[in-house]
């Protein structure tokens, strides 16, 4: 009998080794990156302030999973008062009033194009590629040694038109106005 459980369970665990995609849709780090969203949003103060109790819109650009982990994790909550709705874009112009724009995935000319776009001029940008902040993103989420970490470009956060709080703008890397800068 023990013989037999320990077989299934090995069984099992070398399925799970060969096909873990298959029973994961999201990435290993998309709860965490949808908690550091959160984070931004509860520390983060917009300076064209949403009306008494209206819906604070965050949409999403790029993989679906993530769309669904972050409406996933952020249901039921709020900001400052404002009910938090996540919805999935489907290109790069916003289709909802978003207040706040994630782009998920390296779609990379389709992320440069609209972080080059006047729409987004007030919105908060939140990416996961590299050359994110070069192009004009705001805060960028990354890996690092195991561990979720950001950089935010000071200019393209004023420029959302969001000041967020130093109590957790000290946890990441800061940058200045000029590509690669850091402060």
């Amino acid at each position: 009998m023990l013989a037999t459980t320990s077989a299934r369970l090995l069984a099992s665990l070398a399925i799970l080794a060969w096909a873990p995609g298959a029973f994961l849709a999201e990435e290993p780090e998309d709860e965490l990156k949808a908690a550091v969203v959160l984070s931004f949003l509860r520390y983060g103060e917009w300076d064209q302030a949403l009306q008494p109790n209206a819906v604070l819109t965050v949409g999403v650009l790029g993989r679906p999973e993530f769309a669904g982990v972050l409406r996933h994790s952020m249901e039921g909550k709020s900001v400052n008062g404002h009910p938090v709705q996540v919805v999935e874009l489907k290109n790069s112009a916003p289709q909802h009033a978003c207040r706040v724009i994630y782009f998920a995935g390296d779609n990379n000319p389709e992320i440069k194009a609209a972080l080059e776009s006047s729409k987004l001029a007030r919105v908060l940008t939140i990416g996961e590629t590299r050359d994110f902040l070069d192009w004009g993103g705001a805060i960028n989420l990354f890996v690092f040694h195991g561990h979720m970490a950001f950089e935010v470009s000071l200019d393209a956060l004023e420029r959302s038109g969001v000041s967020i709080s130093s109590r957790l703008l000290r946890f990441g890397q800061i940058r200045n106005g000029r590509p690669g800068e850091r402060r």
